[in-house]
């Protein structure tokens, strides 16, 4: 598809031919596509000494060569459906997007200069320089009509081990902090469980669907509005989600919490989650590993085991010491 800029298709028009166009045509000859330090991609053009095509057509009357250089990038299944040019691109920078935005609203052609010191640095005038409201939004704000939203709701669930909350105290109330520890989302599902027996079939991340989470008073308290659940009175579901934090691997401890509160549903405390089938363990580690949510070791086991048939003990250690090493057993001591 030959394209001149500004939407002549004519390769001798006096657009193409000064070359004082904005689109910069005839683009360069490139090997390769390569993204410009403008944003803008600089498509593969092959000259004709790369096996690139050229011809030569008539333009009103005059022979006019025309090569790679002239060919604008577009999609045939597009231009095939909709019976037009249509070039499809992908901005990948603040530039291109800003152009795409303001080039549908920009109107009337105009000229703007200005004379300025080029070594004053001036931060409020780059500010409006950069930001541009198109005509859509001045209307929109004008209105004040809404200018965004937070759909679904997204409730961030506090996860930390007993008594390990993070506390603010000043030197008024030092004392009675200690004595009392702030209530968490946490220690409030805990809490929720043990009155609520709708709570206890819920997991930690469910509870923002049913429930809400009042920052003042520090409780979670049923939803008033929504959709009715079967089975269970008063109670209303929304599409709200509930995120519980990230916690490293090296916090250990506290990693398998959260693992086992994204496995267990309606926990009663800290204890009853390092509770499996009736055995109270001393970490949550070893819980996690009861109820199978960490591999075992039996693999390595074997390993060790059919290295005892051949191997001597100095090589039974060498491989021993690797696995502990490099390949993170889960139960070590064990091993």
């Amino acid at each position: 598809m030959i394209h001149g800029p500004c939407g002549t298709q004519n390769p001798g028009s006096p657009c193409m031919q000064n070359g004082n166009c904005s689109k910069r045509f005839p683009r360069p000859f490139v090997v390769d596509t390569i993204s410009g330090i403008d944003g803008y991609p600089l498509y593969r053009r092959r000259s004709p000494d790369d096996n690139g095509r050229s011809i030569i057509m008539k333009v009103k009357g005059k022979d006019v060569v025309v090569d790679n250089r002239w060919i604008v990038p577009y999609c045939p299944l597009l231009s095939k459906t909709f019976s037009n040019h249509c070039n499809v691109e992908y901005c990948n920078s603040i530039k291109s997007i800003k152009y795409v935005c303001k080039y549908v609203n920009k109107g009337s052609d105009m000229a703007v200069f200005g004379i300025a010191d080029p070594n004053a640095n001036d931060e409020v005038m780059k500010f409006p320089l950069g930001r541009y409201v198109s005509c859509n939004e001045a209307i929109w704000r004008l209105f004040s009509f809404t200018i965004h939203e937070r759909h679904p709701t997204v409730v961030h669930l506090a996860v930390h081990l007993e008594n390990g909350q993070r506390v603010y105290f000043t030197e008024a109330n030092a004392a009675q902090r200690a004595e009392r520890h702030p209530a968490t989302t946490l220690t409030n599902f805990f809490s929720t469980c043990v009155s609520d027996p709708f709570a206890r079939t819920l997991l930690y991340s469910e509870m923002p669907r049913y429930y809400t989470w009042n920052a003042v008073s520090k409780k979670f308290q049923c939803r008033k509005k929504g959709d009715c659940v079967a089975g269970f009175a008063d109670v209303y579901s929304t599409d709200s989600l509930g995120r519980i934090y990230t916690v490293h691997p090296r916090q250990d401890e506290c990693f398998y919490l959260r693992l086992l509160l994204v496995n267990v549903r309606g926990p009663t405390s800290f204890n009853y989650l390092r509770t499996v089938n009736g055995v109270l363990f001393t970490t949550f580690r070893e819980a996690c590993q009861c109820l199978n949510l960490l591999e075992n070791d039996s693999h390595w086991d074997l390993t060790l085991a059919d290295a005892t048939v051949s191997a001597p003990a100095n090589q039974i250690r060498t491989l021993f010491a690797i696995i502990i090493a490099t390949c993170n057993p889960s139960n070590p001591n064990a091993l």
